[in-house]
């Protein structure tokens, strides 16, 4: 995969998160090797890969500023230009007004487009998505589709996404990858 957003569709159980799952290096492929820049990956320590789940995980003993801050705390110390960047994130998600309010206090929408913030503000140059826009609604889906598209163009990278949506893999993807 070169530069570009992937998309990856198919029915339900085809094994559609375990194909992220294995590129990330959270799961051993049942043959062959996952190579990343010609480096075997086969933990995730070793991938450089950011993985955004499909359950959209967040911290929730954490406040929003602080759940996209996580990465650059576990990293080094956080500068102030840090936080300006994690405020900028959430207002792109259109969560500007939550950013002292915990996970638990979001809707599931709210909740998802935290954790796009969160894997966004990384940066990285390889990103997993597993169905990131699910549970939004189709208006503030569409904004977020843009975003994801205008992120990758910004940062040069690689975005491989699994989604059930057929309009959406055609909307933002470069190449779809179809597994039955």
């Amino acid at each position: 995969f070169s530069e570009g957003i992937y998309g990856v569709l198919g029915y339900s159980g085809v094994g559609k998160t375990t194909f992220l799952r294995t590129i990330a290096g959270l799961m051993k492929p049942v043959a062959g090797e996952v190579c990343i820049n010609n480096k075997k990956i086969d933990s995730p320590e070793k991938s450089g890969v950011y993985m955004m789940h499909q359950s959209y995980t967040s911290f929730d003993w954490l406040k929003c500023i602080d759940n996209v801050l996580i990465s650059k705390k576990i990293k080094s110390k956080v500068t102030q230009g840090d936080i300006e960047s994690a405020k900028r994130m959430l207002e792109l998600v259109e969560l500007n007004d939550y950013e002292d309010k915990y996970p638990q206090q979001l809707s599931g929408g709210q909740r998802q487009r935290l954790a796009l913030a969160r894997t966004l503000f990384v940066q990285p140059k390889i990103v997993l998505m597993d169905e990131p826009l699910s549970a939004l609604d189709n208006t503030t889906r569409s904004r977020m589709q843009q975003l994801i598209i205008d992120m990758q163009k910004k940062n040069n990278s690689t975005i491989i996404m699994v989604t059930h949506s057929e309009d959406e893999a055609e909307k933002m993807c470069k190449n779809i990858l179809r597994l039955e």
